[in-house]
């Protein structure tokens, strides 16, 4: 089909005023596109550089001055090793642990927040809940420490006062664990209120409106509206909570100690024992290897749950 030069004159100047209307959008919005070069740059360094040297996991580089390939010895190492798989045990059981007792409280606490009435008590509960969230591991870790000392700690005194014996939780084994999930549910739980407390805020008024004409009580509400509109949000949090499901590191690190190794050694720590405490770098990487490759599995198989439970799939 032949073009005349009226058309072709017309179809020029439409593509001149695209690239100028996206150059002045860009040009506009400059400030904005500034604010995404640190975090491009950060994912750039600690998420897609590392890649790079995935290689490693299949090398003796660490122990010798002159680095080999050793193909799978690593991996045959890692599958043999007893630490490796109390690493994987421990993991596996805090991930889970804290998969079943934190995912479900951002929605009920959201749930429960939306049904606050006034204002300004809803803004203050947001913000009770949210705040913990700021802090980092050190510092839950020390208010842990002292909330949880057997000598002046608030948990210990109570326990006195009732006529029991003092309880060094932090070194107790079978408290330990506990003292973990707890921990991370307290600091993140607001985390994903927030986003839950968002989605319900752009539901339209007018559908619970219709509702009560036709007679929907609060639970009728609930069940038809409000958590059908969440299913999108939840499909998205359950994702990205299995995504990083197994990348369990800072609060381990900073709140563990000898007497609990045992149940607290996970399999980043592990790697970053073996990697920069022993210099085996290729084993090292080796572990962070199969984690990441057991991280990707998990998120597959839950975006095929998310697609067959909840219609709803996000990859």
């Amino acid at each position: 089909m032949k073009i005349n030069s009226n058309e072709a004159q017309a179809l020029q100047a439409f593509n001149i005023q695209k690239k100028s209307s996206l150059g002045s959008r860009l040009t506009r919005n400059k400030a904005i596109l500034l604010l995404l070069v640190p975090g491009i740059i950060w994912y750039l360094l600690f998420k897609y550089l590392p890649m790079l040297f995935a290689g490693v996991a299949f090398t003796d580089y660490g122990l010798k001055a002159d680095v080999h390939f050793i193909g799978l010895e690593n991996f045959q190492q890692l599958f043999s090793s007893p630490g490796f798989w109390g690493a994987l045990r421990n993991t596996l059981l805090l991930s889970g642990y804290n998969l079943i007792f934190y995912f479900p409280l951002p929605i009920i606490l959201a749930l429960c927040m939306n049904e606050l009435g006034h204002v300004y008590m809803k803004r203050i509960a947001q913000f009770i809940v949210y705040i913990p969230h700021f802090f980092s591991w050190v510092v839950v870790g020390s208010v842990f420490v002292l909330v949880l000392s057997p000598s002046d700690g608030v948990v210990n005194h109570i326990i006195q006062s009732l006529g029991g014996d003092p309880i060094y939780f932090m070194a107790a084994p079978e408290w330990f664990r506990k003292i973990l999930v707890g921990s991370y549910v307290w600091r993140d739980v607001g985390y994903g209120t927030i986003i839950y407390i968002a989605t319900i805020a752009t539901i339209d008024v007018e559908l619970y409106d219709a509702a009560t004409v036709d007679g929907a009580g609060h639970w009728g509400k609930l069940w038809s509206i409000t958590l059908p509109c969440l299913k999108g949000t939840i499909a998205t949090v359950l994702l990205l909570t299995v995504a990083r499901i197994l990348k369990i590191f800072e609060q381990v690190l900073v709140m563990t100690n000898d007497n609990v190794l045992s149940v607290s050694e996970v399999l980043d720590t592990y790697a970053y024992t073996e990697g920069l405490l022993n210099s085996n770098i290729g084993y090292a990487t080796a572990i962070s290897l199969f984690t990441a490759l057991v991280s990707t599995l998990l998120v597959i198989g839950c975006n095929v749950l998310s697609k067959r439970f909840l219609d709803e799939s996000i990859l």
